[in-house]
């Protein structure tokens, strides 16, 4: 299964999940989007696995798992409290209930952009404004010209557009031309 390059608004769509920061530290404004689990190891190229994420996190956690990557992370962070026997007070029991709750607050923000991926009023928001944009378009100047229309659809629960207006065609000499049809009139 190879990997393919998704839909602009799909990429915007992951990337303002988690209020735009980044899944993994919490921290840092999200750049670009990572599969929480790697194509490499089955993960599926869809929506449904896609998170936002800061640039160093994404190229960190590369093609490891979420529990590997985050281990590390935490291992990281802890190193220098940590004690060199693997039996004393900050030993290896220690170390795990740092892993432990480091990786149920990174599983609990995973989740927490699921829920917000699988909102079809908010798919349909982005999907409705942004389905014209092409892959290729650097999605670095979208988000920052969108994140304001974001932010007030966020505010207002994802918002439908309006529906577009009742056209009839009308036959002239030079083609067919399309007019609106008045509220009160049956088509």
């Amino acid at each position: 299964m190879g990997r393919k390059k998704q839909d602009m608004w799909i990429r915007l769509m992951v990337l303002f999940t988690n209020m735009g920061r980044c899944v993994y530290c919490d921290v840092a404004e999200s750049q670009e989007i990572d599969h929480v689990i790697p194509v490499k190891h089955g993960g599926r190229d869809h929506w449904s696995n896609l998170v936002p994420a800061c640039e160093p996190c994404n190229q960190g956690k590369s093609a490891k798992g979420l529990l590997a990557w985050v281990a590390e992370l935490t291992y990281q962070r802890y190193r220098v409290e940590a004690s060199t026997w693997p039996y004393g007070d900050k030993g290896l029991w220690w170390m795990r209930e740092r892993i432990e709750r480091e990786f149920d607050e990174v599983m609990a923000r995973v989740e927490g952009v699921k829920s917000e991926l699988d909102d079809e009023a908010r798919r349909d928001w982005f999907l409705d404004r942004y389905w014209h944009l092409r892959k290729n378009d650097p999605v670095y100047i979208w988000r920052g010209w969108i994140s304001s229309h974001v932010e007030k659809a966020r505010e207002e629960g994802w918002p439908k557009p309006p529906p577009p207006p009742r056209m009839r065609v009308v036959r002239t000499r030079l083609g067919q031309v399309m007019e609106p049809i008045p509220e009160g009139e049956a088509t």
